[in-house]
This record gives structure tokens, sequence and C-alpha cells, in this order.
């Protein structure tokens, strides 16, 4: 079959059209300009500051407003010692809030970058899908926690043997309300982990994907910005490095961000959980070779499995080429249910002749066609 002419051919896919990886999506789009990634870029950063600057104020008339801030004569024995004491205590309420708060709000600015200058429609960002696929998204957090409670069942049952070092936890980070503290996570640490993938996982990979086909550079590239984030040690940091590599291979493999958040979510809810139990440091920023290994084959397990559930469950990996509009005519004929009047005729006047008579062209009348001879002996 061939193409019309002055039409280029389009570029071959798996199914002989082009087919767009996660990564790819900003180019899908017929909008897209090499220039706008970096537009997006900054309107999300713009964003997110003027929501941080809302946030940290919004936080600290709160906390002036409280009077257990202001209660004690001798601030090391305030129940709040915020604004004494600025050392970061993810084992408080207060801390763990400002701080699951501020990369929350990550959420409302990327997608406002994205609606505005991004592909449509905005859920491209989270899927090839163009949404968030809530049975794969399910399954992923079914099968992260199933592994993940082996793991840290493994990881304690091999501390009690003496194999990798551990230290009680102090005092310090202790939560003063286990219960409160435990409601708290379940209630931030899903937005926490899905606004953190949403930017490194979702925003960061489809920009560097329009410029940089291979997968590898979105998969690689994103994984410094988020592993400083984190305030480890040189193990620790590692350990996050390869969480990252993991959660963007995850992204790119499966087409989407749903099993890349599946395993963030259970991940810190399960080690805020523990801290709040006293049986994990929160503050702890050490770790060791050991752990670093055994992680980093456990994330290679677990990203194994979540492939092949994914490609059980049949899970798109690409999105195709933006189906054509259907473009109706802006004026349409008028269906006439009878024969056209006469060019003289008035427009409001009833139809000058009916069907099956003769129009006489000079005067405007309908005469009737003659009636045919009788038959006769000179017919014949």
């Amino acid at each position: 079959m061939s193409l019309p002419m002055n039409q280029p051919p389009l570029p071959q896919g798996a199914e002989g059209e082009m087919n767009y990886s996660f990564h790819r999506l900003m180019r899908r789009s017929e909008n897209y300009r090499w220039w706008r990634p970096l537009a997006f870029t900054g309107i999300g950063i713009g964003f997110y500051g003027a929501a941080l600057l809302i946030a940290i104020l919004a936080m600290f008339i709160a906390l002036i407003m409280n009077p257990l801030t202001w209660a004690a004569e001798n601030p090391d024995d305030a129940p709040d010692q915020f604004l004494m004491d600025p050392t970061l205590n993810m084992a408080t309420a207060t801390d763990f809030s400002m701080t699951m708060v501020s990369l929350i709000i990550m959420i409302p600015a990327v997608y406002l970058a994205y609606l505005l200058i991004g592909p449509k429609p905005v859920g491209l960002l989270i899927s090839v899908a163009g949404k968030l696929r809530w049975r794969w998204f399910g399954l992923t957090l079914g099968a992260s926690a199933i592994l993940f409670a082996v793991y840290f069942g493994l990881s304690f049952g091999l501390g009690a043997l003496g194999i990798g070092e551990s230290e009680p936890v102090p005092a310090s980070s202790l939560p003063a309300d286990p219960l409160f503290y435990a409601l708290l996570v379940i209630l931030l640490t899903p937005f926490q982990c899905a606004a953190e993938e949403l930017v490194f996982r979702g925003a960061f990979m489809q920009v560097i994907g329009s410029w940089l086909k291979h997968p590898l550079f979105a998969i690689l590239l994103p994984v410094p910005f988020f592993t400083i984030g984190h305030l480890y040690d040189v193990w620790g940091l590692l350990d996050v490095a390869a969480f990252a590599i993991a959660a963007g291979f995850l992204t790119w493999r499966t087409g989407g961000l749903e099993a890349a958040m599946a395993m963030h979510i259970i991940n810190n809810t399960f080690l805020f959980l523990l801290g709040a139990m006293g049986a994990v440091d929160l503050n702890a920023t050490e770790s060791n070779p050991v752990s670093l290994v055994f992680s980093v084959c456990f994330m290679a397990l677990l990203t194994f499995v979540l492939v092949k559930l994914a490609d059980r469950q049949g899970i798109a990996r690409t999105a195709g080429p933006i189906p054509a509009a259907e473009r109706r005519p802006m004026l349409q004929p008028w269906q006439m249910s009878q024969p056209p009047v006469h060019p003289n005729q008035a427009y409001w006047a009833p139809p000058a002749y009916q069907p099956g008579q003769q129009q006489n062209s000079d005067h405007g009348s309908d005469v009737s066609p003659p009636a045919p001879p009788a038959a006769g002996p000179s017919d014949r």
C-alpha cells in the first residue's frame, strides 16, 4: 500500500507505527519543541518554590500560635523545640510532618507545570495509558508488601544471630506517642513517596528522554539528584542509588510509575512504622557493606518479580501515536425534504409545483402533461 504524495513515511515500530516509551512521551505531542522541557522544569521549580514558602509561613505561624512553644521557662524543657533547636529529629511528630509536607507539595507543583506545558492528557506523567492503572498498582503494592515483610524479617533474624552490625535505638529516636506517629506515617508517607516518584522518575525521566533517546540516560541521570537529598554515609548513599536505579528501570520497563511508587511506599511505610515501635533508629545516617549487599540483592529480586508480574498481566510499555481528531465541517448542508422551489419564487411561498407535474419555465405555472390519445385504427 503506497502512501499519499507529499506525506512523509511513518517511523516503523513494533506494530508498523511509532511507539513511545514512558521516557519519550514528551516527544509524542505535536507541540513538542526542544525548549519546552526546559520551560516545564523552570515552571515546576517556580511553583514548588512558591508552595514551599507558603507552607513554611503557615507552619511558622502555627508554631508561634501554639502555647506549648512558649510554655516552659527553660527552652530545653519545651515540648516543641523547633524554634529553639533547628536540628531535624524524624522521631518527633512536628519534624516528621514538616519533612513530609515539604515533599508532598511537589505533587501540585509538577502537576500544574505539566498541565501548562506538558503533553496531554496530564496523566501521561504517570503512565503510557494516561492515568494511574489502579489494578496494576494494587498488584504491585501486594507483591512489594509480601517481599518487604520477608526482607525485614530476615534482616532482624540475621541481626539477632550477630550477622551485621546493629546498635540499640537511642532514646531521642523514640517517638513520644507511637500511635499518633504511626497514624501520621500511614497518612503522609504514601503521598511523600508518590511526590518523589512523580518528580524523579516521572518528570526528570521524561525531560531527559525528550532529548536523549536511549533509556539508560533517563534511568541513570536522575539518580544523583535523588541520592543527594538523603543525609547518609557512603554506604547509605549507595543503597539509595541502587533503589533509584531499580525504580527508574521499573518505570521504563512497565511504562509507568505504579511499580516504583508501590515499592517506595511499602519500603518507607515499613521503616517508619518500625521506627514508631522502636525497632529502627529514625535518625540513623550510617550503614555498612553487609547491609548494602543485602539490600542490593533484595532490590534485584523485587525488580525481577515485578517485571515478570507485569509481563504476565500484559502491562502496556509504550503508547501509540496520538489518534487523529475527527474534524466535522463547520457548515453542513441542510437536508431538504421537498424539491427546490422555483428560482423566482419567494422563500416563504409554498412549492410552485408538485412531484409528477411539468413546470412551465415561461410563466412559472404548473401544466399537467397532456394525456396520450386513445388508441384507434390508425395507430396500428
